[in-house]
């Protein structure tokens, strides 16, 4: 059971030191610039726990998965943008095939790190969180 009453200056103070001293690891050095920068607000938008040290080898390939991902969708809007006599459509179906089974890896590699918000919260509370946004049910209107 917690202490009754109200928080004490001091109490906020040795909590406010133990929320600054928790630091993210450090992308590892094998990572491009522009995948260490999905690893850093990856990590930056999780509580300090959340990824353990085992498991940061997937995340570094959740990192170079979705870089690899936003390259092919670059493509694809390239080939989308191009002159109709300059359109490859085997190029372009290629690249969509890879575009799709990339999405899956990184469904997968996103599901194993519990970053999607069905992987984070149980049926019943996502249940609850889904229905405060709806406004007025079906049958009501």
């Amino acid at each position: 059971m917690g202490q009754r009453g109200r928080t004490s200056a001091a109490a906020l103070e040795v909590a406010a030191s133990r929320a600054e001293a928790v630091v993210h690891a450090d992308a590892p050095y094998d990572l491009t610039d522009e995948q260490a920068e999905v690893w850093r607000a990856t990590l930056a938008s999780l509580p300090p726990d959340w990824i353990e040290v085992g498991a940061h080898p997937t995340l570094a390939a959740f990192c170079r998965t979705t870089t690899q991902l936003r390259r092919l969708g670059q493509l694809i809007a390239e080939e989308e943008a191009a002159n109709p006599e300059d359109f490859d459509a085997a190029r372009y179906v290629a690249l969509t095939k890879a575009h799709g089974a990339q999405a899956q890896v990184l469904k997968t590699l996103s599901t194993a790190l519990r970053l999607t918000p069905q992987t984070r919260l149980r049926a019943e509370k996502a249940g609850a969180l889904a229905g405060k946004g709806l406004g007025r049910k079906p049958w009501e209107r």
